[in-house]
């Protein structure tokens, strides 16, 4: 099943909960991403007085009840809907499905930003710290606005696929666009830590 913008947005909630940031993510190697997110879950099931089981299925229930809400709305369809509760019920927070999913949706965003500045990803991975994608673009001679529009393109491209066969409407792409574009915005200008 191809993951639309809602399934994201669930997925990358959960994700933000239990992650909170990014932290879990700081580590090379698999084993110690899981460790690390394992600790991380009972660092914040101990501060909210609960077992990791307990976090864990809070956290399921918030996401169902999402689903729920969008349902209701008319945001998503009933099938879409089954297939999203079903995969947050069979979710293993600390598995890497969605660090996978998430890294996979910003690497699209990414090499659009690559492309619009002429770079590779890695070159722009490695040009990155100290700075922010704006800077890179006016020291390039490009706009900023141009750097956005490249990077929104991916998306734009999987979202008029979702309307032409139905799964989405014109509204819901375009409101999915809204919002991906005010993120866009505040990741072109943030400036991004040195490494150390």
């Amino acid at each position: 099943m191809r993951l639309d913008r809602t399934t994201v947005a669930v997925l990358a909630g959960a994700g933000a909960l239990l992650v909170s940031g990014g932290a879990a993510l700081a580590s090379k190697s698999d084993g110690d991403r899981t460790t690390r997110c394992q600790e991380r879950l009972a660092r914040i099931a101990e501060r909210r007085g609960v077992t990791v089981e307990q976090l864990e299925a809070d956290i399921k229930a918030r996401l169902l009840a999402r689903v729920d809400t969008a349902l209701a709305a008319g945001r998503i369809t009933s099938d879409q809907a089954a297939a999203l509760r079903q995969r947050i019920g069979n979710a293993s927070f600390c598995s890497g499905v969605i660090r996978h999913e998430l890294r996979h949706r910003v690497r699209h965003v990414l090499a659009g930003a690559a492309d619009y500045l002429g770079v590779t990803p890695g070159e722009l991975r490695s040009e990155l710290p100290g700075t922010s994608l704006a800077a890179l673009a006016v020291k390039d001679g490009k706009t900023v606005d141009g750097l956005e529009a490249a990077m929104l393109a991916p998306a734009k491209e999987r979202l008029a696929k979702a309307v032409a066969a139905g799964t989405i409407t014109q509204a819901q792409a375009n409101a999915r666009l809204a919002k991906l574009g005010q993120r866009i915005d505040r990741l072109v200008r943030k400036t991004f830590p040195v490494k150390s």
